[in-house]
């Protein structure tokens, strides 16, 4: 495991002691949790470009509007 030293002024080390504090972890965890949603995020965002840069538009308009017709509340 690495070690990654994070500097900040003293307001900002209050406010993560208690924001660590109000969640009941530490504040590594709470890193650790940040680390984990952003690497999460550009990992969703890399996988939604892939499979947009080989989809068919066509066909997604198509899916789009059958979603679409069987959400549509039937009219008595």
């Amino acid at each position: 495991m690495k070690t990654i030293p994070y500097r900040c002024d003293e307001s900002r080390h209050k406010a993560l002691l208690g924001a660590a504090k109000a969640s009941g972890t530490s504040v590594q965890k709470l890193f650790d949790q940040f680390v984990t949603e952003v690497l999460t995020e550009r990992q969703v965002e890399a996988r939604f470009a892939a499979r947009q840069a080989r989809g068919n538009p066509e066909r997604g308009r198509q899916l789009l509007a059958e979603v679409r017709q069987r959400l549509r509340p039937v009219e008595p």
